[in-house]
């Protein structure tokens, strides 16, 4: 896999909207937040415009990312939000000027899609992440805000967080994947489906009724998906909806049936997702996951820094059981 070279003060940073359209309000606080980074910022060109629910039309979308691609002279693309729209504008978009010059895509939710496309295609490592929308709460050292750029200045986390009811202990190996359900089923049968083999998988997602959640969690079941991973780590699962007649499962317990024919380690309650804690992963990375019945620990290939530890109690109320 290919690591993107880590930030250094005064580095160029483009803020892109590939998605939903946003508040340029939002844009203003991200210049503002970079600036007490030392980074310089450049806005693309339809960063802020509005095309029905997207930043701009799919064409316009599709300019602003591949000319951040193409530039040289940016180090790092900041996505301004998520939302639905980015899947629409992948077939337009050419990523392999990435694989001679690298560079950090930051962005979750419907970001994952451009996420898949680097690492299935590309080989290239990316940032699960916070995005500009995301700093509506100015708590950046609680929030996973402050601690994503200070891995993309090369301050590697291991994450040491409590254990959690579900998990399932065990330690393994192998290159992060994933992102929101979603969009990763929303992609089976894509050439850019993930290949699980040797793979430890992160999901979470938010706003799905829990029969959905569990037709998803089937569906990678079905393909084979789950069978062939190393392991698993699941994130928040926020704002699930029920029906009129309950499904019967809180989000937690259905994965962890769809899994319970396994023996890899599972991770349940890793703070990323659509909550306010929103811990930055290196996706396409390798790492090491290790699940024991006092703590859960995870850790990358490249670790330069020593752990953060995430306190008891940092679950969602949508998780807690």
């Amino acid at each position: 896999m290919i690591l993107p070279p880590f930030l250094f003060e005064k580095d160029l940073v483009a803020i892109i909207s590939p998605a939903g359209k946003i508040v340029s309000l939002f844009i203003e606080k991200a210049q503002k937040y970079l600036k007490t980074k030392h980074l310089k910022t450049v806005l693309s060109q339809y960063a802020t415009d509005s095309y029905h629910q997207f930043a701009s039309t799919d064409q316009n979308r599709a300019t602003d990312l591949q000319m951040m691609i193409n530039n040289p002279k940016i180090k790092a693309i900041w996505c301004s939000r998520g939302g639905y729209g980015t899947m629409r504008i992948l077939d337009k978009i050419d990523f392999s000027f990435l694989e001679k010059n690298p560079k950090w895509l930051i962005g979750f939710s419907d970001i994952t899609v451009l996420h898949s496309v680097l690492q299935e295609k590309h080989k290239i490592v990316s940032v699960h992440g916070s995005m500009c929308i995301n700093l509506n709460n100015d708590n950046f050292s609680e929030t996973g805000m402050d601690n994503l750029w200070k891995l993309l200045f090369g301050n590697i986390p291991i994450y040491e967080i409590p254990s959690y009811a579900f998990n399932r202990i065990g330690k393994a190996k192998g290159i992060l994947i994933g992102g929101n359900l979603s969009l990763l089923c929303a992609l089976m049968g894509s050439k850019y489906d993930f290949n699980p083999k040797g793979k430890i998988l992160f999901i979470e997602d938010t706003g799905e009724y829990l029969y959905r959640l569990d037709r998803m969690m089937h569906s990678l079941k079905n393909s084979g998906k789950l069978a062939n991973l190393s392991g698993l780590i699941v994130g928040q699962m926020t704002d699930m909806k029920d029906n009129e007649i309950p499904f019967g499962m809180s989000a937690y317990e259905i994965i962890a049936n769809a899994v319970s024919d396994y023996r890899y380690p599972v991770m349940f309650n890793f703070p990323a997702g659509h909550s306010e804690q929103n811990e930055p992963l290196l996706l396409g990375a390798s790492c090491e996951i290790d699940v024991s019945t006092n703590y859960s620990l995870l850790k990358f290939e490249s670790t330069l820094k020593s752990p953060i530890i995430l306190p008891q109690g940092s679950q969602s109320e949508d998780t807690k059981h």
